[in-house]
């Protein structure tokens, strides 16, 4: 079960791949839920459910949408991701590196052989 939309070499070196543990995705219903309502997301290359081990593997580009929208938008149509304490470290993590990829995106390039800028 695969949804790709557009290609990986679209993304470039924002592209980021994310495996979020979900507990309540439990058949084939769900999986088609959360593939449909991620893959409206501008910005998501794939999404690939795996039933047996309750995840979501999203691959996206992270200049572009970062881990809270994903996991917000999961939580709209019922599919929470795994708490505790190792699920908060590893999205704050996750957070933290997407806005800093969103940052670095938009910062205009270093002058070069350290010249100012004309």
């Amino acid at each position: 079960m695969k949804a790709t939309r557009g290609t990986a070499a679209s993304a470039g070196a924002w592209e980021v791949k994310r495996v979020i543990r979900l507990p309540t995705l439990e058949g084939a219903a769900d999986a088609t839920r959360a593939r449909e309502v991620l893959a409206a997301l501008p910005g998501v290359l794939e999404v690939a459910p795996d039933l047996e081990r309750r995840r979501l593997t999203v691959c996206y580009d992270s200049s572009r949408l970062d881990y809270r929208t994903l996991t917000s938008t999961l939580e709209g149509v019922g599919l929470a991701p795994a708490g505790g304490l190792l699920g908060r470290i590893r999205a704050s993590l996750w957070q933290y590196a997407d806005t800093n990829a969103r940052e670095n995106a938009k910062a205009p390039p270093p002058p070069c052989c350290n010249q100012p800028p004309k």
